[in-house]
């Protein structure tokens, strides 16, 4: 295959809200109007959440076919070292060293379908509840088998675990059932139309049951039943992870290489150069700056649009940190009009992103609101006006985290505040801590970024009391919250499209959300590679099936 740019179009998102069996995947294509670029380009679009069993033959195993044995070793770098293999803990930049030794219920393909995995089919017999067939052949690392007990156990331990930071999967659990030996019936207080598709992300990760129960900690201990087990003698705790073959797989076919090892290298030069020098095989999370250099060097890029960074403001009331000043409309205004988003895109994502006011942009046609797109457009006078308005005529001091991993994107972003007499005081912190830093609720402002996929999933992060970025437990975004409820509920895509507009318009006017730019998470292998997929909110490739040749 020649070096080329695969651009994941999303296309038009179809409805998640199926009553009854679950559809399969679209496969239209569409090319984006703004797309510009030397290489070549592929398309994919018609993503859907919730295939499964489509009344097709989709819940029904595939007659099994002989696969080249497994050779080889697949290298990864990644930006920052694994903080924990517990999937309950664990967030998505960690995923690349979970993948290898976790399953999950469901699988995203290289469309953005879904695909079974540890699950067979899936439907929703109604808005508030999905069920599941498993799979009778698998087991995990430890002997144990997979049933349907195993599962409702894992759901339950994932829905349990207090700071879990992907805990709006979990939002509004009612409850697992085991409905025979190998189905399981998932209800939620509220309907959660994403979950199938979050299921093929860390929050779908199965453990072993025996582990659950024996309260294992699982920190550097990871118990799955995925292609390859975890070495802890050839692991070195902050530098390199080490996986090899499980012999008892239930699918070799996902087994294209004998050996797996994961590194960290915290700056993105290094990253980079790793791969250009053949050190390693896949870099994840490549900077849109460093495309143009990987592919002259003769890589393959992938690129999901779904990359939205922004600043968040969390400290809106009394006890948050700068609350006081934050929680004044006046202010979150200026700092709003203080960002110049077409600098942001030509500093930080070479030009290749967009800047776009909205939080869903372009590609995701469902969910994208045109009329955010101009809003809040740099005006650092405004912002001025705004501050003296507000009382504070000399300016401002809030406290935001930094890390080497993001320096670029907040150093940009004070710069952009300090013209408008906001100055922002950096915490430096350490690769991997922004997110469990950020929830603990120890800073009122900070940068973020989310790996778009439904706003089902996003927006109540932000709304609800109890939401993963409001660590305040503030209350002031009870309306929104109960918006998305009736949005999520609602049988027609047009209603669904409506009320998460009107989510969406709020949290952008309320300055709660405030837009950076649009990007793409990128992912960058040397031609020697093939096989490669990363889905939506994945920050690096699955090494499922991937095999690498030499």
């Amino acid at each position: 295959m020649s070096t080329s740019i695969r651009w994941r179009l999303l296309g038009v998102l179809l409805s998640l809200v199926l009553i009854g069996a679950a559809c399969g995947s679209d496969d239209d294509s569409t090319a984006s109007d703004d797309e510009e670029t030397s290489t070549e380009t592929t398309a994919a679009a018609g993503i859907s959440t919730t295939q499964g069993d489509s009344g097709d033959g989709a819940d029904e195993e595939a007659p099994a076919e002989e696969s080249a044995a497994a050779s080889g070793t697949l290298r990864y770098v990644e930006f920052s070292p694994v903080t924990t293999f517990d999937p309950a803990k664990a967030q998505t930049a960690q995923a690349a060293y979970l993948y290898p030794v976790y399953d999950t219920l469901t699988r995203q393909n290289n469309d953005f379908g879904l695909e079974p995995a540890l699950a067979t089919s899936w439907e929703a017999p109604s808005p508030d509840t999905w069920v599941f067939q498993l799979r009778d052949d698998v087991v995990f690392h430890d002997g144990e088998a997979l049933d349907a007990a195993a599962v409702v156990a894992n759901i339950e331990y994932h829905a349990g675990t207090e700071g879990n930071p992907n805990g709006a999967t979990w939002a509004g659990f009612a409850g697992a059932e085991a409905t025979g030996d190998y189905e399981v019936t998932v209800t939620f207080s509220v309907p959660q139309p994403q979950f199938p598709i979050e299921m093929s992300m860390v929050m779908g990760m199965v453990i072993s049951p025996a582990a659950i129960a024996a309260e294992t900690d699982l920190t550097r201990d990871p118990q799955g039943s995925g292609p390859w087990v975890w070495q802890d003698g050839e692991s070195e705790a902050g530098v390199t992870e080490v996986f090899t073959l499980f012999d008892g797989y239930w699918n070799p076919a996902d087994q294209g290489v004998e050996r797996i090892e994961v590194t960290s290298v915290p700056d993105n030069t290094a990253r980079l150069n790793a791969l250009l020098t053949g050190e390693t095989d896949i870099m994840a999370t490549i900077r849109d700056a460093q495309i143009d250099q990987a592919v002259d060097g003769g890589n393959e890029i992938l690129s999901v649009p779904n990359y939205f960074p922004y600043l968040g403001v969390f400290g809106r009331g009394d006890g948050a940190v700068d609350g006081e000043l934050l929680q004044l409309e006046l202010i979150r205004q200026a700092v709003a009009y203080s960002i110049d988003r077409e600098a942001y895109n030509e500093a930080i994502h070479a030009g290749k992103g967009d800047s776009k006011g909205g939080i869903y942009p372009s590609a995701f046609d469902e969910w994208h609101v045109p009329s955010l797109d101009d809003t809040f457009q740099y005006d650092p006078d405004k912002a001025k006006e705004l501050l003296t308005e507000a009382g504070f005529p000399d300016g401002i001091t809030l406290q935001t985290p930094i890390m080497p991993a993001i320096q670029p994107h907040v150093e940009l972003v004070t710069q952009m505040l300090g013209a408008s007499g906001i100055t922002l005081e950096q915490t430096q912190i350490n690769n991997g801590e922004l997110g469990p830093r950020m929830r603990s609720g120890e800073f009122g402002i900070g940068w973020g970024r989310e790996l778009l996929y439904h706003p089902a999933n996003t927006y109540p992060k932000y709304t609800a009391e109890a939401g993963v970025w409001n660590p305040f437990g503030l209350t002031d975004l009870k309306d929104l919250d109960d918006t998305l409820s009736e949005a999520a509920a609602a049988s027609e895509l047009a209603t669904q499209q409506e009320l998460y507009a009107e989510v969406s318009t709020e949290l952008i006017n309320r300055n709660v959300i405030i837009p950076l730019a649009h990007g793409s998470q990128n992912a960058a292998w040397t031609p020697s590679v093939t096989g490669v997929v990363m889905g939506l909110n994945m920050q690096a490739p699955m090494p499922y099936g991937v095999r690498v040749e030499g």
